[in-house]
């Protein structure tokens, strides 16, 4: 996964967790803008990343993503969709682990059923010139 070098290092590691994602889910709503997010329904959102670990060359960042219903969960067929595009995510980014959870943001008032998967991203540090 790579983007571009001109952004900090934390933005260049969330940019690239988004467009590895970006490649495969063409018709899931997908998005790092919490505020206007609402999967419809379902979509998957590109959290803040975390500075987990730093060398002299790279930065090591732990980035979230929740793969949110707009459904509940309660037929087999929601949570099957739901799961579903789960393991989606997992795969194209490498992931060993989700969990369920809710996400509350956005214009939804109530929690929304979600699976987080947590990526873990290494961008190299630019040369200061």
């Amino acid at each position: 996964m790579s983007a571009p070098l001109t952004l900090p290092p934390a933005l260049r590691a969330r940019d690239a967790v988004f467009f590895a994602l970006d490649d495969v889910l063409a018709d899931v709503g997908l998005s790092r803008d919490a505020g206007s997010f609402h999967p419809e329904p379902l979509g998957v959102l590109v959290g803040l990343p975390a500075l987990t670990g730093r060398t002299m060359a790279a930065r090591t960042y732990a980035v979230g993503v929740h793969v949110v219903s707009a459904d509940p969960l309660n037929t087999p067929e929601a949570v099957d969709a739901l799961f579903a595009l789960a393991d989606v995510v997992v795969l194209v980014l490498a992931a060993s682990a989700y969990t369920p959870t809710d996400w509350s943001g956005g214009v939804n008032r109530d929690p929304l059923p979600s699976v987080y998967v947590q990526a873990v991203i290494t961008v190299t540090e630019e040369d200061e010139g």
